[in-house]
């Protein structure tokens, strides 16, 4: 029986926050912020960027500032994308072949939740990709909300949201689906237990065997 399955895409599918802490360094240091710590800047991914920036003091005048300087950085140095976490793109190829219906659900912006899809030669594996819009809130339920109605109608009810971030549970609760937490991403794991998911894995084996009891 197939189901419906989104997915997040940073710290759950690649392991991204090396690059994202640098390119987030780059563009505070274009505009003439202090830098906080790693640790502080990945406690911020998974947040709509608009709501990064207001976090770190990024005012709006200076975003195209804040941005022209993470367009430098990545153009000093060009770099291959974030490796995948081990076991991903199996998994991914086995849940496409037992015909579930994915959905990347990150809180990219929707063009670039399309680019990485395609970058990871993923596309042909999902059903669409769900990402922030204009006027989204500091959370994910919008995205998740327009990723459910990517998926066939009879699906929507029993889909279940994977994701490292307690915006993931908040978005799964919000939308009454499932959350199933995964404890190799970035997200603490009292704030993940707080969301009450179905499980909190701590390997994508753990990952597979939830998602097949489920059917």
């Amino acid at each position: 029986m197939s189901r419906g399955v989104l997915l997040d895409l940073d710290g759950t599918l690649v392991d991204s926050a090396p690059l994202i802490c640098a390119g987030l360094r780059a563009s505070l240091e274009a505009v003439g912020l202090p830098v906080p710590p790693d640790a502080a800047l990945r406690a911020l991914i998974g947040l709509p960027l608009a709501h990064v920036w207001d976090r770190l003091g990024v005012a709006l005048a200076q975003v195209d500032t804040a941005v022209g300087g993470y367009r430098a950085w990545l153009a000093a140095a060009p770099r291959g994308p974030a490796p995948p976490f081990p076991g991903i793109p199996e998994l991914l190829a086995a849940m496409h072949a037992d015909e579930d219906r994915l959905v990347l659900a990150s809180a990219k912006d929707t063009a670039s939740c399309r680019r990485h899809l395609d970058l990871y030669s993923w596309s042909p594996l999902f059903a669409g990709a769900s990402g922030t819009e204009p006027g989204d809130g500091p959370d994910k339920r919008a995205l998740v909300q327009r990723a459910l109605a990517m998926l066939p109608e009879a699906l929507r009810r029993d889909a279940v949201m994977v994701g490292d971030s307690p915006l993931d549970g908040d978005a799964a609760a919000a939308n009454g689906i499932i959350f199933i937490a995964v404890g190799w991403g970035y997200g603490a794991r009292d704030e993940l237990l707080a969301q009450r998911p179905l499980r909190l894995v701590s390997s994508v084996a753990e990952l597979t065997a939830c998602l097949r009891d489920g059917r």
